[in-house]
């Protein structure tokens, strides 16, 4: 079917619908793009209100332009009727998830993020959304969330942002002034915010009832049960939170998403230590001048900037490792050594307040010095209450300062030249060797990254590597959980040095991957091909965790990939050849195994110690039933790597695909006595099936 410039099947493209519109995945034909294209219903385009709606969501929408928020392409009208065509997204909404599963606290606060980053524009552009609920968030396959759905959005600069006693939105969210049909500002949006935290964490709604009106009572009287009652582990910090959003009296609420955002960004960080992910101690001593007064009223100032500073430095002064000095004057003292200086200005006019704040980073010491680097931030609080308004912003800049400082502990101070071009063809060699894949090959490769960060401390390549070393070491030396820790405090610093850093995100992944969190590992790989469409081994090990999920179709093209930008890494043939079996496609799957043992042996003539290369084509020739060349090749490598615990397991794997049972288990158990850490690798890899119903097996593994 055609309907303007847009091609789709009425039945099988339908993605959607409501009262008013219909929803469906449509082909553009003048930009070849696939979009989803709502149209208005014919009988909504009678009510000129309906129309106006379809028109204020298409200007809202476009007018935002945030990664967590659906974009729109088009506006305009055909055959008699209004359509907007938009973003086409593939995944869930989060109502459908909430169906299906509960979600772990750490997922439900990543997601959390993701909506209030997007709220929080629409805020700062001066929009109430009025319809916040789990069906208008959608979570993509990649993990990334979109809020969707502005059709009664407005402006605050609109006459009225609602018709007073008229009901908007969806009930079961709604706040107590938006049950009332009373006048809206973005207080409503943080209520209903909290509501869909208290589903999506719980599981449960904060307000049921059987019918509209005893829903609407619910949420009248104010009475909910405390997460913590409906849920066992709920974290109290995000309890408070979730509370703080569902107060009925919007003055008791977070001001706006930004702040909520904020908050939850702390929490993150406070989960992230409780979680077994890197916690960094912020060890040093800051300095704080008078606040200087700014604005058009300086004077009003002048009530609250003492106070307002000995607050400042009492929070700071709980943040674990910091040493707090106040200054009399701005002027920096030469006898005493520190590392930090902030500097603040505050701006107040009837109730807002503005805090600028200007972090000033030294290498410790004392005397005259410049700073080697100045961090900007700057926090807004209103409240007609001094002590009120002077709250809001310590905990505001407190908040910047504890993120700021957390960021600063991860990366490394050094006054000595940086050799960075050098340190770079450093990292790059040393992730050549590591995937070379012996326990002599880690430790040389462990050697490089660590002379790379000698030569440049500030190295993301370097630090990224030596997490992934870190998380092969956990493999190599009987899976020692350490390692894992490791791992994610050297991916922290690389992504502390370079938010862009692909190769920490394969190495965060490949931790989540080995410690079973495969969720977790699948966002990570797919955020580092997201940020470098050219790192491999991201497709690499999506391509492995796709197929042993079954999911071949996926699984392809990214095995597909990887061999494309990495031809030696021999391992990429092998998972290929297998995925293509299972898919039926035989004749590609021998014209990979044809191309994965060619290349094999082409980088063997110039890297003759790569064992990855040598034992993967092993594997090849026994799945093609080459069986004398296979084994062959599998003893070479044990010969080269007598003692090497990952040469020997993985001769194992071509040993139990020939079907040599008794020498495969003297490989296995070989393995696990030099160190490699066997046991879930062993229980997931079918190359072993042959093997499992052996007790020589199972005392292995067991």
């Amino acid at each position: 079917m055609q309907f303007s410039h847009f091609q789709f099947d009425p039945d099988a493209d339908r993605l959607g619908e409501g009262p008013l519109s219909e929803v469906y995945r449509a082909t553009d034909l003048q930009l070849g793009r696939t979009v989803a294209l709502k149209i208005l219903r014919a009988h909504a385009e009678i009510d000129p209100q309906a129309d106006h709606r379809f028109l204020r969501e298409a200007k809202h929408t476009s007018n935002l332009q945030h990664p967590n928020i659906a974009t729109i392409y088009e506006y305009g009208k055909a055959e008699g009727t209004s359509y907007i065509a938009m973003e086409y997204l593939q995944g869930r909404t989060l109502d459908r998830i909430l169906k299906d599963q509960q979600l772990g606290f750490e997922e439900c606060v990543r997601i959390l993020l993701q909506v209030t980053s997007a709220l929080d524009l629409v805020h700062r552009s001066g929009l109430v959304h009025r319809d916040l609920k789990p069906g208008n968030i959608m979570v993509l396959d990649d993990g990334s969330v979109k809020l969707l759905d502005f059709g009664i959005a407005r402006a605050a600069s609109e006459a009225s942002i609602t018709q007073h006693g008229m009901l908007v939105g969806t009930v079961l969210y709604m706040s107590p002034e938006q049950v009332r049909g009373d006048e809206l500002d973005v207080r409503s949006d943080v209520f209903a915010l909290g509501a869909v935290a208290y589903h999506v964490t719980t599981g449960q709604l904060p307000f049921p009832g059987k019918s509209f009106p005893e829903v609407c009572m619910a949420i009248l009287d104010g009475q909910i049960k405390r997460p913590a009652q409906v849920r066992l582990g709920f974290p109290p910090n995000l309890e408070q939170l979730i509370l703080r959003c569902l107060e009925p009296d919007p003055a008791a609420r977070f001001p706006n998403a930004g702040l909520v955002h904020g908050t939850l960004l702390a929490l993150e960080s406070g989960n992230a230590s409780n979680n077994g992910t890197a916690a960094h101690s912020i060890a040093g001593t800051i300095l704080v001048p008078p606040v200087s007064c700014g604005g058009e009223r300086p004077e009003s100032c002048s009530v609250i900037a003492g106070s307002l500073r000995k607050d400042l430095a009492g929070e700071l002064l709980r943040i674990r490792g910091l040493s707090v000095t106040l200054l009399d004057d701005p002027k920096l003292p030469d006898e005493v050594e520190f590392d930090w200086v902030l500097r603040t200005e505050l701006a107040v006019d009837e109730g807002a307040g503005k805090l600028a704040m200007a972090l000033e980073c030294y290498d410790r010491g004392r005397g005259e010095r410049a700073p080697r680097e100045t961090l900007s931030d700057s926090v807004e609080f209103k409240d007609k209450d001094d002590w009120g308004l002077q709250d809001g912003l310590v905990r505001g800049a407190v908040r910047v300062m504890r993120k700021r400082l957390t960021e600063l502990a991860t990366r490394p101070s050094t006054s000595r030249p940086r050799r960075v071009d050098e340190a770079l063809a450093q990292a790059r060699l040393a992730r050549d060797v590591l995937h070379r894949g012996t326990t002599k090959h880690l430790l040389a490769s462990i050697s490089s990254f660590r002379r790379a960060l000698e030569l440049d401390p500030y190295c993301a390549l370097a630090h990224a590597g030596l997490a992934e070393a870190m998380v092969r070491k956990f493999l190599y030396w009987d899976g020692d959980s350490t390692f894992l820790e490791e791992a994610r405090q050297a991916a922290a610093r690389a992504l502390a040095l370079d938010a862009n850093c692909a190769e920490a995100h394969t190495a965060l992944g490949f931790a989540f991957h080995l410690s079973g969190h495969t969720t977790d590992a699948q966002r990570e790989y797919r955020r580092a091909m997201q940020l470098d469409n050219d790192e491999w081994l991201a497709h690499r090990l999506l391509g492995a965790v796709l197929a042993r999920a079954g999911n071949f179709k996926g699984a392809s093209p990214l095995l597909q990939r990887a061999i494309a930008l990495a031809p030696t890494h021999i391992g990429s043939y092998d998972h290929l050849f297998t995925v293509l079996q299972r898919m039926d496609r035989y004749e590609e799957a021998l014209q990979v195994a044809d191309q994965g043992i060619a290349a094999a042996r082409a980088h063997l003539a110039k890297t003759p110690d790569s064992q990855e290369a040598r034992l993967h084509m092993a594997m090849l020739l026994a799945r093609m039933g080459l069986g004398d060349e296979a084994r062959a090749t599998a003893h070479k490598a044990r010969e080269l790597s007598a003692k090497d615990g990952y040469t020997a397991y993985h001769a194992a794997c071509v040993l139990a695909i020939l079907g040599d049972v008794a020498e495969a288990l003297e490989a296995l158990s070989a393995a696990q006595a030099r160190g490699y850490h066997i046991h879930t690798e062993a229980q997931r890899n079918t190359d072993l099936d042959v093997l499992r119903g052996l007790p020589e097996f199972q005392s292995l593994v067991g």
